[in-house]
C-alpha cells in the first residue's frame, strides 16, 4: 500500500465520532516464541539477514504468518543475502523493503493494517483475586 500512514490512535483527532465508537473490543496476541524448527536455509547468511530473521521470528505478528508468508521472507531474505558485498541499487532496496512492509515489518504498515501493538495491562481477573484475598486477610482476626 502506498501513501501516508495513519497517525497512532494517541496522536488522531476526530470530530465526528462515528456511533458505534469504543464498542470494539481489541484483539490481544502475546508476541510469539521463536520456532526452533524452523530455520534460514540461506548457507553463510550476512548477520543482518540472520539477525532479521531471528527478530521476525519472535515478533508479534509473527504468530499470524502462514507458510506463505515464511516462504516470502525466506525469498526477501535470500535477495539481500545474494547481493553479496556489494550494497544493493536503489531498485533493489526498494524491493525489499516493500516486500517487508507487506509482512507489516513497519510500524507505518501496520497503522495501515489498524495493528496497534501495545503492552499487555494488568489482568484485571487477577487484581480482583488479589484484593479479594486483602479483605478477606483483613477479616481475620489475630490469635
Amino acid at each position: 500500500m502506498s501513501g501516508v500512514p495513519p497517525k497512532p490512535a494517541s496522536q488522531r483527532r476526530r470530530r465526528n465520532k462515528p456511533a458505534s465508537y469504543g464498542l470494539a473490543q481489541p484483539t490481544t496476541a502475546p508476541a510469539a516464541s521463536p520456532d526452533v524448527g524452523r530455520a534460514l536455509g540461506i548457507d553463510d547468511p550476512h548477520p543482518l539477514v540472520t539477525s532479521t530473521w531471528t527478530t521476525v521470528q519472535t515478533s508479534a505478528e509473527s504468530r499470524f504468518y502462514s507458510e506463505a508468508d515464511w516462504a516470502r521472507l525466506r525469498l526477501e531474505l535470500w535477495n539481500e543475502a545474494m547481493s553479496g558485498s556489494r550494497p544493493p541499487s536503489g531498485h533493489t532496496w526498494q524491493a525489499i523493503q516493500r516486500g517487508l512492509s507487506e509482512l507489516l515489518g513497519s510500524p507505518a504498515a501496520k497503522r495501515r493494517a489498524a495493528i496497534d501493538l501495545k503492552p499487555p495491562g494488568p489482568d484485571a481477573d487477577e487484581d480482583a483475586a488479589v484484593s479479594m484475598l486483602r479483605k478477606y486477610l483483613q477479616s481475620l482476626k489475630p490469635l
